[in-house]
């Protein structure tokens, strides 16, 4: 594909450009990004600050990592004007700090400074699968007159652990110490207790050295850590420029590595710099969306970068994708299960599979009853042996990435543990429950998350879809025996759901299923181990005042007092029997409206909880995105991929934080979801089945869109090019592939109940069947709308598929 440089008008101050990709901001550069490899990453403001934040190592999360270390406090350039002359306060240093713009583009970040007669542009690397990161200066002379520069070069060691590295594990955060290596032009420090070294320096060997912590030079930060100081000689003719090549190298382990990697990035420096940026145009141009909705293609491309940002790899700990940054740079359950689906879809296989693999390799390891690990820390500390929620969302997760990838190693290796893990979660309900789980959920409110959990409803409906997925798996694997069951125990929930948790009065779920003395219970043991935040005590007030209430209306009855049945406690886990597809039609469509309106739905979407916390997170607006989707309710859901797409802007650009619009950790994982997924899987009605060479290809699109392709979808081994064009008149889809062993299947979904007056096949007419849904009620047929099918085919390189009305 060739694509011609798009511009895109700037909005809130950021300027956007397609194919060329990238996003460029000018204000609020104080707020901060990442620069990003798999092994050692970068976060620092856009000004080329290192802050201090963070909350689960206070202020400490900010700097340079190589997991499960901390190498850098930060490292900060500086110039001062005319020849050399020792280090000392006795010449002024122009300390890079203050950038004009921030551009980030594949693979690459650019900061451009400007200085009296001088522009300097200070470009970032993060590299992949290598302990270190790549920085280089281009310094460009706006005098009439040859320039004699000093470039400075400061870096401020923190060689420590990751959180609880020392609490936990035997570290013990001992000073850093820092030599001079004459033979590699470098600075290399070391921790005097621990196996932890960095190594800093240029491509060009220094006129001075400094070591020791110098006030007078920059800021110093706390911790045992250690400056150094590299001076640099320039001479810039007039008119000239010149370039200046930095290496940051690190390791966990010795000397010799950290100091082989940096032999290897500065002798690489551009080979590898042109690798990142060619890893990263790949990601853009595979499942590339071109849409007439330039914000959702704008964010739809930018949530597959930021999914690779997030790989975290730690040999001998985990692979896979972390949750987010900064504060949340290791591996979690939840996340994890969320973002595969973004991943696979998005066209990132391995990446997702690592992801899995990563999860069930330490769930096996930590339990042995088949549940899934909720926090693996980079250490090889599992913080949290897991949620029950998280044993129905792993299932699921499988069963999508062996959907799209085929992979039949994958399916033997995580099949045992999926039948386990369900197995674990059924296990856990009672004679009455109708197989609804008690446990930990999504909500990790201290309220819902004390003691053993509640029957919350997000179990219920993650394992009803979880047990449908493993039937699909066990129906792959050939374990026939076990399907029929499995459907059995799906249609239970369902139904027992439908009927023992609706909410007639509310048009809601109940959030839990139980009794007032078991809830009265729980909460005299919470407040019993204290002490109580705030937000928890706001919880047990709200939930105590149902429960008050409750109580003064049926005094006279015990019965009623002992006996469970659902209560609304408002939570955004209201959304998920919709995104699961449990939900009866009507009751969806009563609960769909009921979230959209402004009670729970606020400028930026669904609020966690109306009234107990009334803040917007990127998940809950993917999981109503999905939910919409599930229902027909195309518009819908695209205002809530809206909310999320809109928030790309607000901290670090391109990026979408995990509390909207712009708290939290300034990249999450999970944000994908919200966007890729429903474009993907709802929007453009593409449902692979590789393991059977079967795709299906039923778009429904947003009133709002009219054109829109996707380009490059991976599937399999192969590749596919999608494309859907609608007008009044008419639609067209259309498919093509190079593997003509696919069955491919082919349709269109619309509102309205009016029929094509002729559908055709590659220009020859074709027979086909319909199916009529309902958005809301079934009499009501305003809220109609229509699937169309044709048979299945293969053998062909292009499907065009036309209905004319």
């Amino acid at each position: 594909m060739v694509h011609s440089a798009q511009e895109r008008q700037p909005f809130a101050g950021v300027t956007i450009q397609l194919w060329p990709w990238s996003i460029e901001c000018d204000h609020k550069l104080e707020n901060p990004y990442v620069t990003a490899g798999n092994r050692v990453y970068s976060v620092a403001t856009q000004n080329g600050e290192f802050s201090e934040i963070g909350w689960r190592q206070p202020h400490e999360m900010s700097g340079v990592w190589d997991h499960p270390i901390k190498l850098l406090d930060g490292f900060w350039f500086g110039v001062s004007y005319g020849p050399a002359t020792l280090i000392g306060p006795t010449r002024k240093i122009h300390w890079l700090t203050q950038a004009t713009s921030w551009r980030m583009m594949p693979g690459e970040v650019e900061i451009t400074y400007q200085l009296p007669g001088l522009d300097v542009v200070r470009q970032e690397y993060g590299i992949d699968d290598h302990e270190g990161i790549l920085v280089r200066l281009l310094l460009r002379n706006r005098e009439q007159k040859a320039l004699d520069l000093q470039l400075h070069f400061l870096a401020h060691t923190d060689l420590r652990a990751a959180w609880l590295g020392e609490k936990r594990l035997v570290w013990r955060d001992g000073q850093d110490e820092a030599i001079y290596l004459d033979e590699q032009a470098c600075i290399a420090a070391y921790n005097t207790v621990n196996p932890a070294y960095v190594l800093f320096g240029a491509r060009k060997r220094p006129a001075a050295i400094a070591i020791g912590n110098d006030p007078t030079v920059m800021k110093q930060t706390p911790g045992h850590g250690i400056s150094g100081h590299l001076r640099y000689a320039l001479h810039i003719p007039e008119a000239g420029s010149e370039k200046m090549e930095y290496i940051i190298a690190g390791s966990t382990h010795s000397s010799n590595e950290a100091s082989a990697t940096f032999a290897r990035l500065k002798d690489s420096f551009e080979e590898l710099a042109q690798k990142q940026r060619q890893r990263y145009q790949n990601i853009v141009e595979r499942c590339a969306l071109r849409s007439d909705d330039e914000l959702i293609e704008t964010a739809f491309g930018w949530a597959k970068l930021n999914l690779q940002m997030l790989e975290r790899v730690v040999p001998t700990i985990g692979q896979g994708i972390c949750a987010g940054l900064p504060d949340f740079p290791w591996w979690f359950g939840k996340d994890t299960t969320f973002t595969a689906l973004a991943l696979v879809a998005s066209g990132q296989f391995e990446l997702a599979l690592s992801s899995l693999r990563n999860l069930a390799h330490h769930s096996l390891i930590v339990n042995n009853n088949g549940s899934v690990v909720h926090e693996i820390l980079t250490l090889g500390h599992i913080h949290d042996s897991g949620h029950m929620v998280e044993v129905p969302l792993f299932v699921r997760a499988c069963y999508h990435v062996f959907q799209w990838t085929g992979d039949q190693q994958f399916l033997r290796d995580i099949y045992d543990f999926c039948v386990r893990g369900l197995q674990y979660v059924l296990d856990s309900t009672g004679p009455d429950d109708e197989l609804c789980a008690t446990g930990k959920g999504m909500i990790e409110s201290r309220e819902l998350q004390s003691g053993q959990g509640f029957k919350t409803l997000d179990i219920a409906a993650y394992t009803y879809q979880a047990l449908l997925c493993l039937a699909e798996l066990a129906s792959a694997i050939g374990d026939n025996s076990r399907v029929s069951e499995l459907h059995e125990k799906a249609q239970r929930i369902r139904k027992f759901v439908n009927t023992a948790w609706w909410l007639p009065e509310e048009n809601l779920f109940g959030d839990i299923y139980s009794s007032v003395q078991e809830i009265t219970a729980a909460h005299n043991l919470l407040r019993a181990d204290g002490p109580l935040w705030p937000g928890d005590l706001k919880e047990l007030e709200h939930t105590a005042a149902m429960l008050a209430r409750y109580t003064e209306q049926h005094r006279s009855d015990e019965t009623s007092l002992k006996q469970s049945h659902p209560w609304l406690l408002k939570h955004m886990i209201a959304a998920v029997p919709m995104e699961t597809g449990l939900a009866s039609r009507e009751h969806a469509t009563q609960a769909l409206t009921r979230l959209e309106s402004d009670e729970f739905t606020g400028p930026w979407g669904l609020y966690l909880n109306p009234e107990r916390q009334p803040v917007t997170m990127t998940l809950p607006n993917g999981i109503m995105a999905a939910a919409e989707a599930q229902y027909q309710r195309m518009d819908q859901a695209l205002t809530y991929s809206h909310h999320i797409a809109r928030t790309l802007e607000q901290q670090m650009p391109g990026a979408f934080s995990e509390i909207s619009p712009n708290g939290g950790c300034f990249i999450q994982a999970w944000s994908s979801y919200g966007i890729i997924w429903p474009v993907v899987h709802a929007f453009f009605g593409f449902q692979p089945n590789v393991a059977q060479h079967r795709v299906s290809f039923i778009p429904h699109f947003p009133t709002t869109w009219q054109t829109a392709q996707l380009h490059s979808v991976r599937v399999g081994n192969s590749s596919m090019e999608l494309e859907v064009a609608k007008s009044s008149q008419d639609a067209r889809i259309v498919l093509e592939t190079q593997d003509l062993s696919y069955e491919v299947t082919l349709g269109y979904t619309w509102l309205g109940t009016t029929m094509p007056g002729r559908v055709t096949l590659n220009g020859e007419d074709v027979s086909f069947h319909t199916e009529v849904f309902h958005q809301g009620r079934e009499d009501d047929e305003t809220a109609q709308g229509c699937t169309l099918q044709i048979p299945t085919t293969r053998g062909l390189q292009r499907y065009e598929l036309h209905l004319v009305w």
